[in-house]
């Protein structure tokens, strides 16, 4: 049984150039509802990291790093996986997008977004979780590593919302 986008872009691939490509809506329903999970979870992760930390205990801070990487998990993946996936499907109605700046900039600052998400987040997240494991009290290596993680999460954010723009206006 195949996923129903997975469907949609192949039918999208199989127009001929010289017909319409018109882009089934299905598939633009899916992405954005693919974008909302990922900025959606973006945004509240940062805000509820904030918040239990502004608390200083440590259980409410240790059940929201659960909570942010479970959430990382379900929605942030999911959702840039589905932005990823759907967009390039719609980016064969151009073409490619090879032609277009704004899909450029946009493949390149989802990009670099994914890349400290991945690279720095994440592995900040399970350091984390290790040190809050390891002891009732939440210290100095906790707190160094929540400046970096809020710095670098704060970037990470920032850099997918002019991707909103572009997909509105088709420029850059």
């Amino acid at each position: 049984m195949q996923v129903v986008p997975m469907k949609i872009a192949r039918r999208i691939q199989a127009v001929p150039k010289s017909m319409d490509r018109r882009m089934h809506p299905e598939l633009k329903v899916i992405h954005l509802v693919c974008a909302a999970l990922f900025l959606g979870n973006v945004i509240v992760s940062g805000v509820w990291a904030l918040l239990a930390e502004r608390t200083r205990k440590h259980a409410i801070i240790q059940f929201s790093n659960t909570m942010v990487l479970i959430t990382d998990g379900l929605f942030t993946l999911t959702g840039a996986v589905g932005v990823v996936w759907t967009g390039h499907g719609m980016a064969l109605h151009f073409d490619g997008g090879a032609g277009h700046p704004w899909i450029q900039w946009s493949y390149g600052l989802l990009s670099f977004s994914g890349l400290i998400w991945l690279l720095v987040l994440v592995p900040i997240q399970f350091k984390q979780r290790a040190l809050l494991r390891a002891s009732d009290t939440v210290g100095e290596d906790y707190w160094r590593l929540s400046r970096i993680w809020q710095i670098s999460g704060a970037i990470a954010t920032v850099l997918p919302l002019p991707i909103v723009y572009f997909m509105v206006n088709k420029s850059v």
